[in-house]
């Protein structure tokens, strides 16, 4: 069975580089490979994880609507609580502290290299039991009213 994750990314290139980094072997599968979902905002996100269950998602911090730590709630508000990595290209002392006010489970800063990231995710799929793998659930109730909310927060 393989693993199921969502990126959030705004970046082309850097999107490019993530998605070229899991869809790489991985011996912790039987088929070597993630299965990967790739977003570039949070409402893309949002509808995503409303009709996939998805064992991990990595979200930059800067996206369109808002930053990466606020849109936790609204991506969580659809999905059975996956661990959450956060990435950043840049850090300072007040987005850290945002960040590690989130339950998030692994903060990336690019500036260290993509195999800590990789390393993350694996210890993720290391601790999750098979049968948890790579579920399909309905569409959502709370869809319009979460995309209602984000429209809104964007407004402001």
């Amino acid at each position: 069975m393989i693993g199921r994750i969502l990126i959030v990314e705004p970046d082309p290139k850097t999107a490019q580089e993530l998605l070229v980094l899991f869809q790489s072997a991985d011996e912790r599968f039987e088929g070597g490979r993630y299965e990967i979902e790739m977003a570039t905002c949070v409402s893309q996100a949002v509808e995503l994880a409303q009709t996939i269950s998805f064992d991990c998602i990595i979200m930059d911090v800067e996206l369109p609507e808002m930053k990466g730590y606020e849109a936790i709630g609204l991506v969580r508000t659809t999905n059975k609580l996956p661990p959450i990595i956060l990435t950043a290209d840049n850090n300072t002392p007040e987005t850290e502290a945002k960040v590690r006010e989130q339950d998030v489970f692994y903060y990336h800063i690019r500036a260290f290299g993509l195999d800590e990231l990789k390393l993350a995710v694996r210890s993720i799929f290391e601790k999750l039991p098979e049968r948890e793998r790579v579920r399909k659930i309905g569409t959502a109730v709370a869809k319009p009213v979460v995309l209602k909310q984000l429209r809104l927060s964007r407004a402001n």
